[in-house]
């Protein structure tokens, strides 16, 4: 049976070597299997000998993601027979050097988790977007701990959720408590839904997030033509652009509108369409909000084109 192998990514000081820590003195999730871990940063938290000795860990240090080849893999392998890999990355590198390379056939990729320290978040998100990206696109779950009460959730959760649709994201407090759910809070589908220009982004990654929440309920939106989608008659996708990487990175966060013929739009302009959306799958199998149009008008362009997450 294929060995699981946990990666752990972050910047530096994000509180990695910590939940690696946490996890293997937890004795729910260690019961005396042999780990590997594969460190490729030294923070200030240390692996020491009581450590290794307590969880049954061999610890290894690696310069660089490079070095983690699939030789490598398989001359640890070899070497200290782990039932379980753990994998600290470097907040430096790119985290897809190693999943594009994948692993050895031994090892079976089982979790990726990134942890960002949610009081320097937006020094990183602003000035090294690209890192942030690198470490998020591939993730399947991230943490943001040290959130305070002045802590903007929302923003944090929707510039994740721009980069990776996916993500389950967990907030915590300073002291460590896992911080309640915001979903329920934003936007009251029990009336009709008036989304401002500002609040487009919101609504977007929420309406990602939680399609069925928005199932039969009223909306209108101020959004743009994408493209139209050929198979089915008066059927397009619409929405506005978002800066999701950095500047040269502009993405459509858009959806299928049902009931608007393209050659009857300027495709140039922005339009409210005001409707009924319907939650339905989509062709892999997930869940997806269909905006059914009921009325279609001209409407001005947004102050800023580019969509904003808070």
């Amino acid at each position: 049976m294929a060995k699981p192998v946990y990666v752990f990514s972050g910047f530096l000081d994000s509180g990695k070597s910590t939940a690696i820590k946490e996890s293997l003195y937890n004795p729910r999730f260690n019961e005396g299997e042999k780990t590997l871990l594969i460190a490729l940063e030294d923070g200030d938290v240390k692996y020491d000998q009581k450590f290794q000795l307590s969880t049954n860990t061999e610890v290894v240090y690696l310069d660089s993601i490079n070095d983690l080849t699939k030789n490598k893999m398989q001359q640890l392998d070899q070497k200290y027979k782990p039932e379980r890999v753990f994998i600290e990355l470097n907040g430096m590198e790119d985290d897809n050097i190693l999943y594009n390379q994948g692993f050895i056939r031994q090892w079976e990729l089982a979790q990726t988790l990134t942890i960002f320290d949610a009081s320097v978040f937006n020094l990183y998100l602003y000035n090294m977007r690209q890192f942030v990206f690198n470490h998020v696109i591939k993730a399947e779950v991230c943490v943001f701990n040290r959130c305070k009460d002045t802590t903007d959730i929302l923003f944090l959760r929707n510039n994740m959720k721009s980069i990776n649709q996916r993500l389950e994201i967990i907030f915590e407090g300073e002291d460590g408590e896992i911080l309640p759910k915001i979903e329920d809070k934003l936007f009251d589908v029990s009336k009709p839904l008036f989304i401002e220009d500002n609040d487009y982004g919101l609504w977007y990654m929420d309406a990602v997030d939680n399609p069925e929440k928005y199932d039969n309920a009223k909306i209108t939106l101020k959004i743009k033509y994408v493209e139209t989608v050929k198979e089915y008659e008066n059927t397009v996708i619409m929405g506005r652009k978002a800066m999701v990487c950095c500047a040269n990175d502009i993405q459509d966060i858009a959806l299928t509108v049902v009931n608007v013929d393209p050659k009857a739009i300027d495709i140039h302009r922005y339009q409210y369409i005001t409707g009924t959306i319907h939650c339905m799958d989509d062709e892999e199998g997930y869940k997806t909000c269909v905006l059914y149009a009921e009325k279609v008008e001209d409407a001005p362009f947004p102050q800023g084109e580019l969509v904003n997450f808070s």
